[in-house]
């Protein structure tokens, strides 16, 4: 009989323990939940603008070395036709042949511009021989402002164009200043440049929860 009585006093007692195990178990997690709701709750909604966006759809975005020549200094690139707004400086080796060009200003063309070459000092030798190509794509050109309270990192910015072709923001995003994040009151300018798959009527960009999107000028 006492035996009996004993046994049944250790199931119960395993039992209890089983519940109260269960029951601790279902409180941590509700308390782990709401933990993670106010953390969630202290970190602020992106808040930001795009102020302004363009889209030229005849920019200059590339050019290629034809011929390279002999006999030039350094110097710029020109349009000669069309009334676009280009213009590049190009660099020459030690024979005077051209091997790089930066464009400066990509300027908006419908077609293709023919390209002149101006070096910067008297060109010598053969200098008549070098000819470079312009290849039209586009370029957009638009401000944002971080108008929020939060610090937001590139690496949470996405770009769309016609709510389609996500881009990271920081893989065409340029800057001489070497911070990746996105201070409070700052405003970005970007100059995106693409040989043909931007769409030509909206941009929008996505930070977490926020999306917010502008028609191109």
């Amino acid at each position: 009989m006492g035996a009996s009585v004993g046994i049944g006093g250790l199931i119960v007692g395993i039992s209890m323990l089983v519940v109260f195990s269960m029951a601790y178990q279902s409180i941590s997690s509700q308390i782990d939940s709401g933990l993670d709701r106010l953390d969630n709750a202290d970190e602020p909604v992106p808040t930001f603008t795009i102020d302004d966006a363009i889209l030229f759809d005849g920019a200059v975005v590339d050019y290629t070395i034809v011929t390279p020549g002999t006999g030039y200094t350094n110097g710029t690139l020109a349009a000669s036709t069309g009334n676009g707004g280009f213009a590049g400086d190009y660099t020459v080796d030690g024979s005077g042949a051209i091997i790089d060009v930066v464009i400066t200003s990509h300027g908006d063309y419908s077609s293709p511009p023919t390209l002149t070459i101006t070096c910067t000092t008297a060109c010598v030798g053969n200098s008549g021989t070098a000819n470079v190509t312009a290849t039209l794509g586009n370029a957009v050109y638009a401000n944002f402002t971080n108008a929020g309270s939060a610090t937001i990192d590139f690496d949470d910015m996405w770009l769309f164009t016609n709510g389609t072709n996500p881009v990271p923001f920081d893989t065409v995003y340029t800057s001489a200043i070497s911070s990746t994040n996105w201070f409070t009151g700052e405003t970005l300018f970007l100059q995106w440049i693409d040989t043909g798959t931007i769409g030509e009527d909206r941009i929008s960009m996505t930070v977490g929860p926020t999306t917010i999107g502008h028609n191109f000028a």
